[in-house]
């Protein structure tokens, strides 16, 4: 797995972004390869996790204004299931408002 902050960025995580775009590649080689690689970038989920448990609603806020919208568990699982059967080294699992990320990205 690696996160759509890979694809997409995230304000202040330059870092966590750089990590999650090498994993993306290392998909990609071994993809090249002849592997059966995928890496899963995932967005936001909407239940609690020791990566968002601790957000809070101003948090929510300054990431719905950057067009991130929360995954349920059935929509996150529909894509897992989704990104086993592509033929594509990276899939983003995400839902984005799309204006919102130009507006952001502006």
């Amino acid at each position: 797995y690696s996160s759509a902050a890979g694809t997409l960025g995230n304000p202040g995580q330059a870092n966590y972004a750089a990590a999650n775009a090498a994993l993306d590649a290392y998909a990609h080689a071994l993809r090249a390869d002849g592997f059966p690689a995928v890496s899963l970038a995932w967005g936001l989920w909407a239940d609690a996790s020791g990566m968002t448990g601790h957000l809070d609603g101003d948090d929510q806020d300054r990431m719905s204004r950057q067009g991130a919208l929360a995954l349920s568990a059935e929509e996150g699982m529909a894509l897992f299931d989704a990104a086993l059967r592509s033929s594509e080294a990276v899939r983003v699992a995400s839902r984005m408002n799309f204006p919102a990320l130009r507006a952001a990205a502006a």
